[in-house]
């Protein structure tokens, strides 16, 4: 049966979890709360142990790219739950649940071939890309491209939104520019749903993309 985190365990989740999210803008507070959000609703769909979703979702991103590395991340992220949630007396098991479940539903662990083995990380990586689409997602390609210093800032879009190029992400640091990135990971995103929910909401996403991008096009080229 799955389990459920009280609203005090939660508070003092999330107040361990919020002084380690800060200075970048696409993996601040804001997104670890639109994570929570959804998480819960696809662990209950998915039959997943509430209390190692949601705890991993507070803390999937809570160790910063620039110092632990775009690729490994998620590993430094799982330390830090391990340690915070160790302190608030969780047991042996379940923080190894946690753990596994960060890196498990990692992008970088899609990119090296390992999928989700638990609910609970299909549960997190689905909330995750989920806020990496739509109008949020947009914002937050935006605002990472800006921070890590993508080399051609916002981009040329030369490429058709509905028939996207294949173009390969790069899995230590920022792509060459916003647009891109939607070629590399986000127009990429709507098949690795699994959950009605997920996919449900991935596909009113990627469709909300996909006309931001023609509209992007078409202001560049001056048609409208």
């Amino acid at each position: 049966m799955m389990a459920d985190l009280t609203p005090e365990e939660e508070e003092s989740i999330a107040r361990a979890a919020r002084r380690y999210y800060g200075a970048d803008p696409a993996h601040g507070w804001d997104h670890v709360l639109a994570v929570v959000a959804v998480v819960k609703r696809i662990a209950e769909e998915l039959g997943a142990d509430a209390r190692v979703a949601v705890a991993s979702a507070y803390f999937h991103d809570a160790a910063p790219r620039g110092k632990a590395g775009h690729r490994t991340h998620s590993e430094a992220s799982a330390s830090i739950a391990r340690e915070e949630l160790l302190r608030l007396g969780w047991s042996e098991e379940e923080i190894q649940k946690v753990a596994q479940t960060i890196v498990e539903a990692s992008y970088e662990s899609h990119l090296s071939g390992r999928e989700p083995r638990s609910p609970e990380a299909q549960a997190l990586r689905e909330a995750d890309l989920l806020d990496a689409m739509g109008a949020r997602g947009i914002a937050r390609a935006f605002a990472f491209a800006a921070f890590y210093g993508s080399p051609e800032g916002l981009g040329v879009l030369d490429w058709d939104p509905e028939n996207p190029p294949d173009l390969q992400m790069n899995p230590d640091g920022p792509d060459p520019s916003a647009i891109y990135h939607f070629a590399s990971k986000l127009l990429k995103l709507k098949i690795l749903f699994v959950s009605e929910t997920g996919r449900k909401l991935a596909e009113g996403r990627h469709r909300f993309m996909v006309e931001f991008l023609k509209r992007y096009g078409a202001e560049m080229r001056g048609e409208v």
